[in-house]
């Protein structure tokens, strides 16, 4: 790894986790961990998914899964389905109530995002813009790799 790459990591990274949890604060949203966050994000990007899958995509074993999912379907934004091709398989989804649900938090987080943005001068909102495209492209190379670009704080 390049000493330039390092260096705008160390940069990056600590602003965009900052940011994120500044949004989340603003918004907060229902009360769901970050895990629980974490799902409910993969789902509403991926679709429904087998249980497998989604633990892979998280990056966790199939009990945390397992255990992340019942909280979930508890609290009624999730929901579990036998799988048509395959009785011993479970296929995991959104309710209709959990996409309305993330759908208002996404659109209420929106909202403040742009209300922070508002606050700052236009060739540095031209700066985030034109940055834009470049997180993009870091999201999909992850994707293409095979690796959980949704891990997350989630942004719903």
């Amino acid at each position: 790894m390049q000493h330039e790459q390092l260096e705008l990591s160390r940069q990056l990274r600590p602003l965009l986790t900052r940011i994120y949890q500044m949004v989340r604060r603003r918004s907060p949203g229902w009360d769901v961990t970050a895990a629980q966050s974490s799902v409910l994000t993969t789902l509403m990007d991926k679709g429904k998914l087998r249980m497998g899958e989604l633990a892979a995509l998280e990056g966790v074993k199939m009990p945390t899964a397992t255990s992340v999912v019942a909280g979930l379907v508890r609290i009624g934004l999730v929901e579990r389905l036998a799988d048509p091709n395959d009785r011993r398989r479970v296929l995991v989804d959104l309710t209709s109530d959990g996409r309305s649900q993330i759908a208002a938090l996404a659109a209420e987080r929106d909202q403040e995002f742009a209300r922070l943005l508002a606050d700052l001068r236009p060739e540095d909102r031209n700066l985030l813009a034109a940055a834009a495209p470049a997180m993009s492209r870091l999201l999909a190379v992850e994707a293409a790799n095979g690796l959980p670009a949704e891990q997350s704080p989630a942004e719903h």
